[in-house]
């Protein structure tokens, strides 16, 4: 019996951390630094047409993984504009890239189907790599499957101290050596959860914080606008009678 594997669609290499030694914040920036088995896992995604897409979160960063990108055009590269656990930043980069489908066929080509018109990488065949729990939780709401450099419980699988060469995209294909099945969007607690309403939801916090402390910075000027209003109310009705 022969059983589809569903190769993996797009990688995300999410966090500087995940990427480059030293967070790629080091002075001299000449030549990138990245961390073991992240450039044979490039080469594996060259290899089988999958999307390299890379999250980092300074200016600098960016600049150094452009430089890798010159050599490599499979590489996307993009500065983060949502913090984790705020799934944005995966949203919108699986968004800017298209893949061709695999088709899928049996022994000699028997039963082969046809390849699927090209489309932007479906969640369920993501794989995060990434540092942290936060960055953990935004791929869960995504519902892609996440390898983490750092123990936690959110994470599907844990290389400890990011040493990436230690696996190579058969294990991260589904089913591979982490797992068996494709993921769902879900949260800690492994509910079902729409990855719009959570990102929206991220968003508004931050503005209600924002506005927040904008008030209280603003405290002060609003407080003498105050009395200004109630000085002018005062002679407004002494001036009623007349």
């Amino acid at each position: 019996m022969v059983r589809n594997i569903d190769l993996v669609e797009a990688l995300l290499l999410y966090g500087a951390e995940s990427i480059l030694e030293n967070d790629g914040d080091a002075k001299s920036v000449g030549v990138p630094s990245l961390l073991p088995g992240v450039e044979s896992l490039i080469e594996e995604c060259r290899r089988d047409d999958t999307a390299v897409l890379a999250i980092v979160e300074t200016e600098q960063q960016f600049q150094v993984l452009s430089k890798i990108r010159k050599n490599n055009a499979m590489i996307h590269v993009r500065q983060q504009s949502a913090p984790a656990p705020n799934p944005r930043d995966l949203y919108e980069s699986i968004g800017t890239v298209e893949i061709q489908p695999k088709g899928f066929g049996g022994s000699s080509g028997f039963g082969t189907k046809a390849p699927d018109p090209e489309r932007t990488p479906l969640p369920k065949h993501c794989v995060v790599l990434c540092s942290t729990e936060d960055q953990c939780r935004a791929a869960r709401y995504m519902g892609m499957r996440v390898l983490c450099m750092t123990d936690n419980s959110l994470a599907d699988a844990v290389i400890d101290d990011g040493d990436w060469s230690s696996i190579c995209m058969d294990d991260i294909a589904t089913p591979g050596s982490f797992w068996l099945n494709p993921p769902h969007p879900r949260d800690d607690e492994g509910n079902a959860v729409d990855p719009i309403v959570v990102m929206e939801r991220y968003e508004r916090d931050v503005e209600s914080v924002s506005t927040t402390n904008n008030r209280e910075k603003g405290g002060t000027k609003g407080t003498e606008e105050a009395v200004d209003d109630d000085y002018l109310a005062a002679i407004l009705a002494d001036m009623d009678p007349l």
